[in-house]
């Protein structure tokens, strides 16, 4: 099990994964009492634009270093269907709770000059929960020529089979599909940016290209 050291250059903030409570011990040493996190901190304000399209976000962050790799600013879209036992954010999902923006506005906040960042990650409750919505913000992310995965608890080969014009959109465009429910009895600490051992990291580039199902190794 390997180590992992980051950095926030905006904060000087560390994040420690994967360490075990020896190494713990001795950091707590030098540095003082360290926390728990899951996420950045939460941004529940975001201005409204003008555009037709809309969306229901549970929350933004920026600066996060647990939705994969690099420093990312990561929007969680409001709403799950999947229930999964377990999950750290059942806030998440109702459809109707939430805080509804334009996808104009949500885009701007993502794609703020401000704010440094080496992608962008769309997380929920499930994202493709709302898949016009989902698709329609990848859609300015990636013209803006960011990097941008996705995280749901749907199967990639669920997602084929809707036959759905909005998610084929998604998967056309995102960099990397996380996908599959959590599952408590898979649950592994080990595991970078996932919860439980079925759930897989898809290059989806690599995936276009080849037209065959290819993975990406994050651990």
């Amino acid at each position: 099990m390997k180590t992992e050291f980051s950095i926030n250059p905006n904060t000087g903030e560390m994040v420690v994964r994967r360490a075990d409570e020896t190494l713990l011990t001795r950091l707590q040493s030098y540095l003082g009492e360290g926390q728990e996190i899951e996420c950045g901190q939460i941004r529940q304000a975001v201005s409204i634009g003008d555009t037709a399209g809309t969306v229901r976000i549970a929350g933004i962050v920026h600066g996060s270093m647990v939705d994969g790799p690099g420093l990312r600013s990561v929007a969680s879209l409001q709403g799950c269907s999947h229930g999964c036992p377990g999950c750290h954010a059942k806030h998440a999902h109702s459809f109707t709770k939430g805080i509804g923006l334009t996808i104009s506005g949500l885009a701007r906040e993502l794609l703020r000059a401000d704010i440094p960042r080496d992608g962008v990650t769309i997380s929920g409750g499930d994202p493709l929960g709302q898949p016009l919505a989902c698709a329609e913000i990848v859609g300015h992310l990636k013209d803006a020529g960011v990097h941008v995965i996705v995280y749901t608890g749907f199967t990639f080969e669920q997602l084929i089979c809707a036959k759905n014009a909005a998610i084929e959109n998604v998967l056309a465009l995102a960099d990397v599909l996380v996908d599959g429910p959590f599952i408590a009895a898979l649950k592994d600490e080990s595991l970078a940016y996932r919860g439980s051992s079925n759930q897989r990291v898809i290059n989806l580039v690599k995936t276009r290209d080849l037209g065959r199902l290819c993975l990406l190794d994050w651990d």
